[in-house]
C-alpha cells in the first residue's frame, strides 16, 4: 500500500511541474489512474508453455505458472474463429496453471492468449497465442428396428454407439398428431442397446429416434426415425342377448367376429344401472353364460368383452344389453267371499293366467294364539272352508303359484265370521 502511495505523489509531482497541458492531466481537470484499471508492464514476466486439450464442448488449458512474488493471478482470453479476443476469466491465484473452458460449440476454431496481473493494476505482455478446435459433434445412433404389433408396448433396438465419450442415450418420441418429438426417457448406459415403451396406446402410431449424449452433456444429432405401433385390441362383442322369461337367472349369449384362434375367454360384465358402475361378474370361454339369483323381477344390463392370448381386451364402451329374471304375477282377483250354511265360501280369478296352483292362507285366534294356516296346492279357484266355529272371525288371502314355482303377491284379505244363535 505505501508503495501504491509512493507512485500516485510521484505522478502527481511530475504533472505539476512539468505543467503538462495535455488533456486530462492539468491541474484542474488531474484524472489519477484507478488500480482497476490494467496498464501494461512489459518488464513483468510473460506466461510461458501454454497448451491445450479439447473436447466437443470444453477446452482444458494448461501452462508454466509464473513464481514472481508480485504477480497476483492471471487472465486468459479467447478469439472465436479468427474473431476478436476477449477476456473470459480471471484466476486471483499465480499458482494457478490450469483453467477449462466450457459450454463451447462443436468443430470450433478457438486461440487462446494468457496475461499476468498484478495486485496494483499491471499487466503484462499476453503468452504466445495457441489456437485448438473442439471435436466434432457426436454421430448419431444407428436406429436399426422399431417393432410393430407386439401388445401393450413397443421395443426399439439400435446399435451401441462406438465413441466411447459416449455416456448415455435420449429416446424422443413424436406421436401421432403431435408436431414436435419429446425425451421420453434417458438411459445412461453407452451399452444399452434396447428400450421397450409402455406409455402407448394400442395400434396408434408413433415415430421414434435416438439421440446420444457425451459425459459432458453434448448430444449428437438424432438418428433416422422409425413408426412403431402395439397390438390393436380384440374386435368389440357387439351383438348381445339376455333373457327375460326365466326364473331366477338370466341366460346371456353372444357372436364375436374375432379370429377364434386368437382370443382366450370372455368378461361378463353387469350393473344396475344402464350408463355406470359396470362390475366383472365372471369370465367364460364360451359365448354364453349364465346369470343366477335368490330373488324374483330382478333387472340386469350387461356388457361382454373379449380377451386375446395376449391379455388384452376389447373395449368395453359398447350399448349394454338388458335382462330380467321372471317376476312375481299380480296374485289372484277375489270374486266373492261369503258365509253359506255354516261354511266359508271363496271364489277367485287369475288376471295373468299363469297360474299353475294356488295356496289358500287363513289366519284367525285360537283362544290366546294367533293360528296360521295354509291350504297348499290347491288346483282351483273355488274354496269351501268348513272348519269353522262360531264368534271367531277368520281372515283369507290367496296365492297363485306359476310353472316355475314363483308365489304372486298377495290377493286382497277378506275377513269372515259366523255369529252364534241365541
Amino acid at each position: 500500500m505505501k508503495k501504491q502511495i509512493q507512485i500516485l505523489l510521484l505522478a502527481v509531482s511530475i504533472l505539476v511541474f512539468s505543467g503538462c497541458g495535455d488533456k486530462g492531466y492539468n491541474i484542474a481537470g488531474l484524472k489519477l489512474p484507478t488500480f482497476s484499471e490494467k496498464r501494461l508492464d512489459k518488464s513483468l514476466p510473460r506466461v510461458k508453455g501454454l497448451k491445450a486439450i479439447t473436447s466437443m464442448s470444453e477446452v482444458a488449458l494448461e501452462w508454466e505458472p509464473v513464481t514472481n512474488k508480485h504477480i497476483e493471478g492471471y487472465r486468459i482470453f479467447r478469439s472465436d474463429n479468427g474473431g476478436e479476443y476477449r477476456l473470459i476469466a480471471t484466476l486471483p491465484d499465480r499458482f494457478k496453471s490450469h483453467f477449462t473452458d466450457k459450454n463451447l460449440n462443436q468443430n470450433v476454431q478457438y486461440i487462446y492468449k494468457i496475461s499476468s496481473y498484478t495486485d496494483d493494476g499491471r499487466v503484462s505482455l499476453t503468452s504466445t497465442a495457441h489456437t485448438t478446435k473442439t471435436k466434432r459433434r457426436l454421430p448419431a445412433p444407428i436406429l436399426l428396428s422399431v417393432s410393430k404389433g407386439l401388445p401393450d408396448r413397443i421395443k426399439l433396438i439400435w446399435r451401441p454407439h462406438a465413441d466411447k465419450a459416449t455416456n448415455s442415450y435420449i429416446i424422443e418420441r413424436l406421436e401421432q398428431g403431435m408436431r414436435e418429438y419429446e425425451s421420453i426417457v434417458s438411459l445412461d448406459d453407452r451399452l444399452t442397446v434396447e428400450y421397450i415403451d409402455k406409455s402407448v396406446k394400442p395400434a396408434q402410431k408413433y415415430s421414434y429416434r435416438i439421440r446420444a449424449r457425451s459425459y459432458n452433456g453434448v448430444v449428437s444429432a438424432p438418428s433416422r426415425a422409425m413408426i412403431g405401433y402395439s397390438k390393436k385390441l380384440p374386435n368389440a362383442i357387439k351383438w348381445v342377448r339376455a333373457t327375460d322369461n326365466l326364473p331366477r337367472m338370466i341366460e346371456i349369449i353372444w357372436k364375436d367376429d374375432n379370429n377364434p384362434n386368437t382370443i382366450d375367454h370372455y368378461n361378463v360384465y353387469s350393473s344396475h344401472l344402464k350408463d355406470t358402475l359396470f362390475s366383472l361378474l365372471g369370465s367364460t370361454k364360451e359365448t354364453k353364460f349364465t346369470d343366477r339369483f335368490n330373488s324374483d323381477g330382478v333387472t340386469r344390463y350387461y356388457k361382454i368383452t373379449a380377451v386375446d392370448k395376449d391379455g388384452l381386451e376389447s373395449t368395453l364402451g359398447i350399448r349394454p344389453t338388458l335382462g330380467k329374471t321372471v317376476g312375481a304375477s299380480r296374485g289372484p282377483v277375489i270374486n266373492e267371499a261369503i258365509v253359506r250354511h255354516n261354511a266359508v265360501f271363496l271364489q277367485w280369478s287369475d288376471p295373468d293366467g299363469k297360474a299353475r296352483s294356488y295356496t289358500v292362507v287363513k289366519k284367525f285366534w285360537d283362544g290366546w294364539r294367533a293360528r296360521k294356516i295354509k291350504i297348499t296346492d290347491f288346483k282351483s279357484t273355488k274354496f269351501t272352508d268348513t272348519k269353522i266355529k262360531p264368534n271367531v272371525t277368520y281372515t283369507y288371502y290367496v296365492i297363485s303359484v306359476d310353472k316355475y314355482g314363483i308365489e304372486s303377491m298377495p290377493s286382497r284379505e277378506v275377513v269372515l265370521s259366523i255369529n252364534s244363535k241365541r
